[in-house]
């Protein structure tokens, strides 16, 4: 991992031509918030030399870093231009369980294609990416005294380092204490209730690729759903399990889907939080 920020320098970056894409749970679900229309005037507020051409909003489900994690990755290595920033914060709460930095402090990274991306270090928010880094450090800000500092700090913290201010780059991390992407789960839920997976087609044992029906559990549910990895056309109302459009051309990832239908309603899933707990596949014999 190299040893200091890396992004373009301020006059190598033209005038309107930067997206901000905000993904963070401001919502509560997967749903726009008021809160994104204020983090997005206080990024313009701090955009001095007009760089900024738009700032989008992504919302995720609550608490979710590993839907926030899911899609920093998609975004930022698979549907990238070299205008994109990230910035996201998603932040775990409560009772739920989680991995990662108990400080849950805001962070700047550059992946390997030389997208930036600002995001707070909890939970699996950084899973998706890690191993694509060419460097992570905290940011020099405030981390506490408001209630709100997706709001009230990291914007402004955000930009100045965009601007080139290398002051506000603090420490560098280790790759290695984030952690890993969990296996079998539920990444995201998208507009169709269609479930997203971290799992690959390589990650399947023989015996539930060959099956051409499966019992799939998730959220202490289960159902039977149609291979059509193996071939198996289903009809209008069946759940089935397919090679999804996430995860780039060379390791798509798998997602439950239910035809002219919502999936995530069969197995009572709202979104996918981070302890919903893993899926188990089993083959149903004919």
């Amino acid at each position: 991992m190299q040893a200091k920020w890396s992004y373009r320098l301020l006059e190598k970056i033209e005038r309107d031509s930067l997206q901000i894409e905000v993904i963070a749970d401001y919502g509560g679900g997967h749903t726009t918030d008021h809160a994104f229309s204020e983090v997005r005037n206080h990024f313009y507020r701090f955009d001095k030399e007009k760089k900024i051409s738009a700032v989008t909003e992504h919302p995720v489900y609550a608490f979710s870093t590993i839907e926030t994690g899911f899609w920093l990755a998609q975004e930022g290595l698979h549907s990238e231009h070299k205008n994109l920033v990230i910035f996201s914060n998603t932040a775990p709460r409560g009772e739920i369980f989680w991995h990662g930095e108990e400080r849950q402090a805001f962070v700047c990274g550059i992946l390997d294609n030389g997208i930036p991306i600002f995001a707070v270090n909890a939970g699996y928010n950084l899973s998706f990416v890690k191993g694509r880094l060419k460097g992570l450090w905290e940011v020099e800000v405030p981390n506490r005294g408001t209630q709100f500092r997706s709001r009230d700090y990291y914007p402004e913290a955000t930009m100045a380092i965009i601007y080139g201010n290398l002051s506000r780059v603090g420490q560098p991390i280790e790759e290695r204490t984030i952690p890993d992407v969990p296996q079998f789960c539920v990444a995201s839920v998208d507009g169709y209730g269609n479930l997203k997976t971290t799992i690959k087609r390589s990650h399947m044992s023989d015996s539930i690729l060959e099956s051409g029906i499966l019992r799939v559990s998730i959220n202490k549910r289960s159902q039977f759903v149609l291979n059509t990895l193996n071939g198996v056309v289903g009809k209008t109302g069946d759940l089935c399990l397919v090679s999804g459009s996430s995860g780039g051309k060379k390791g798509n990832l798998l997602e439950i889907v239910q035809l002219q239908g919502r999936a995530n309603e069969e197995f009572g899933i709202d979104g996918p939080r981070d302890d919903l707990g893993k899926i188990k596949f089993e083959a149903v014999k004919i």
